[in-house]
């Protein structure tokens, strides 16, 4: 599996996931009572206010989440916290955890602190065929946001499979109705947002660049 599969499908990234499941959860409700009324109540459409302002509000606060400093820039001295930012395998991260650790063995064996030891040995892997494997990209301390093209494609194929289900069975059904509009909204929202946050990432990158 490519480095850019993993980096898209690295889905845990998402961050105050409790709030975009609100938001969520709120719009679909909302669209479900609408579409039962000819005349729409002044709260729908309050309610549907809300859930879009909890989308927002979500993407800033996902957003700052990601935003990091760059473990090129970090002082680290924990291995395992070192290798599980990197996006490799399991198998990989596993076969590079056990080699630094031989690695600060052999330099507590001659007189090394252990502190100084793993220090020494994440430093040593810090160049660039490593720091290519990161989730970061170049821009120092700004997140991919690849996950967010993984939960575009997660959600495409659950509103196919959706779509499917409501061909064959009950394709009038308002609920099945109600998760494909929740489902390609949100979607759509996924994929727009992701080109939103490489703009602000642009940015702040060539903001970054005239300051320092």
């Amino acid at each position: 599996m490519s480095q850019h599969i993993r980096k898209i499908f690295s889905l845990k990234d998402i961050k105050h996931s409790w709030i975009l499941l609100l938001s969520v959860t709120l719009f679909g409700i909302s669209f479900y009572i609408d579409r039962l009324y000819s005349n729409d109540p002044i709260w729908i459409q309050g309610s549907f206010w809300i859930s879009f302002t909890l989308a927002v509000l979500w993407g800033a606060l996902n957003y700052i989440s990601q935003i990091r400093m760059n473990n090129m820039y970090k002082k680290q001295d924990d291995i395992q916290e070192y290798v599980n930012q990197l996006a490799m395998s399991e198998e990989d991260r596993l076969e590079l955890q056990t080699y630094l650790e031989d690695y600060v063995q052999d330099l507590t064996e001659q007189g090394t602190t252990k502190e100084d030891a793993t220090r020494e040995a994440i430093n040593q892997f810090k160049v660039k065929e490593f720091l290519s494997l990161s989730k970061n990209t170049m821009f120092f301390n700004l997140h991919a946001h690849y996950y967010l093209i993984g939960w575009t494609i997660v959600i495409i194929f659950s509103f196919s499979l959706v779509w499917l289900i409501g061909i064959i069975t009950f394709p009038k059904l308002l609920i099945i109705l109600t998760i494909e509009v929740t489902l390609f909204a949100y979607g759509l929202g996924f994929f727009g947002m992701f080109f939103m946050y490489k703009l602000i990432d642009a940015i702040i990158y060539r903001k970054f660049k005239e300051l320092f």
